[in-house]
């Protein structure tokens, strides 16, 4: 009796002692965590992917916008140096140097091809690049080698396609005596405007300011100079389509009945979407819309049209 007795206190205390399942949590109580089921989880997926959908759009947009705004400076810089070439020398730089033999007939025509862009790498602070050059040579002689190989992003566009930003190889790779166009030569994606070309109509033609062996003053851009643009974007070009800074042929014109963003044989063509970037004579660089209609496009190309026109 005694020891029956004891059992049942004993198992009166354990039993207030010591917690059941539930109590623990253990059992099926309100307190269990639940794991997620796989529809939960393809839901929480579909979910980041519509959002990444949302915000991709979004953060290219404003890589773009940066990028424009960085070809828009280096279109700037570009016009700026052209202003204190002319505060120097009373004329802007020749677009082309030694280019044609009709400018300068022979005997004492010599074939150099120089660019606008290496007569202003001065006001570029570049001159250690401008004093490289020897312009008593042709621009692709070896003597010319250390300065055209030489590439300068104020020359390119951050937005172009083309990650290659010079020709393929370095040198006199045909062993012909000459560094000739894509063995090495560093890109532009700028190019000087010399006007409009008309098919040979009876027009005038090729009366931009970045000229052949010939150079434009203040004085004859009687449009006005925040109405005639001096230099444009022509990116995408081949290595083998003037494409080079120093090469003097990186100028370009435009089919008079092309629009912007037509073709990229020496044309206004640029990567940013909707238009191309152009520097004016005034010193202010503008988008131009791809839908610009010609007329004025012609008009803002040439530096003494007589045109009356208003840039949208």
């Amino acid at each position: 009796m005694v020891t029956f007795e004891y059992q049942r206190k004993t198992q009166k205390r354990t039993s207030a002692t010591c917690p059941n399942r539930d109590d623990l949590g253990l059992g099926n109580s309100r307190f269990r965590h639940h794991a997620f089921t796989l529809v939960e989880l393809l839901v929480v997926i579909a979910l980041i992917g519509i959002l990444v959908a949302l915000l991709l759009p979004a953060v290219n947009a404003a890589r773009e916008a940066s990028r424009r705004i960085q070809c828009f400076n280096n279109l700037k810089q570009i016009a700026l140096a052209l202003h204190n070439y002319e505060a120097n020398h009373r004329v802007f730089p020749t677009g082309c140097i030694g280019c044609r033999p009709a400018s300068f007939p022979a005997p004492n025509f010599q074939y150099f091809r120089h660019s606008w862009n290496s007569l202003i790498l001065p006001q570029l602070e570049q001159g250690n690049v401008h004093a490289a050059i020897d312009f008593g040579a042709a621009f692709r002689d070896i003597e010319n080698l250390t300065a055209g190989k030489t590439v300068l992003s104020v020359f390119l566009c951050p937005s172009t396609a083309t990650t290659q930003r010079a020709g393929p190889t370095s040198g006199d790779i045909n062993k012909n005596g000459r560094w000739d166009k894509g063995e090495g030569l560093a890109w532009t994606d700028y190019g000087g405007l010399y006007g409009v070309s008309y098919n040979g109509a009876s027009l005038p033609q090729h009366e931009g300011i970045m000229l052949y062996d010939r150079p434009v003053r203040f004085a004859d851009i009687s449009d006005g100079t925040s109405n005639t643009a001096v230099i444009g974007e022509c990116t995408g070009r081949d290595h083998l389509a003037q494409s080079e800074w120093m090469d003097g042929f990186n100028l370009f014109d435009q089919r008079f009945n092309n629009p912007i963003n037509r073709s990229q044989d020496n044309e206004l063509f640029s990567d940013h979407p909707y238009g191309v970037n152009v520097a004016f004579a005034d010193g202010h660089a503008q988008s131009l819309n791809s839908s610009m209609d010609q007329i004025t496009l012609n008009a803002l190309l040439t530096k003494a049209g007589h045109e009356v026109v208003q840039i949208p």
